[in-house]
């Protein structure tokens, strides 16, 4: 899922390689526990759209991979994984997404 190389290359300083390492380490036991929830192969694609369709799934990731917030949480995974931005498995999410929020948001409207 992710290349050791990258970190290793870094000229980052060392707090910021350690940071990655647990951040990686906090993606992969995440993914490992969907992949047991879901009962099915989890990819870093799959693993981005749960944590998009999930909610109880964003808490714990967002716990386990030490970020503040799940914003920054995901960000930092487009960041390690620039391809997830180009999906489709993404881009349908999102649109799936979307589509519900435009409708409650219709709902709203109409309802006031």
């Amino acid at each position: 899922m992710f290349d050791d190389c990258e970190l290793e290359n870094s000229s980052s300083r060392p707090f910021e390689n350690l940071a990655s390492k647990e951040y990686i380490e906090g993606v992969m036991k995440a993914g490992s526990l969907f992949s047991m929830l879901e009962n099915k192969k989890i990819n870093t694609t799959a693993l981005f759209a749960l944590l998009l369709e999930k909610p109880d799934y964003q808490k714990f990731f967002t716990e386990i991979t030490s970020s503040e917030t799940f914003k920054e949480a995901l960000l930092y995974l487009l960041y390690l994984n620039p391809s997830l931005v180009k999906s489709k498995i993404t881009k349908s999410v999102l649109r799936k997404l979307n589509g519900k929020q435009k409708k409650a948001n219709g709902l709203r409207k109409t309802h006031l």
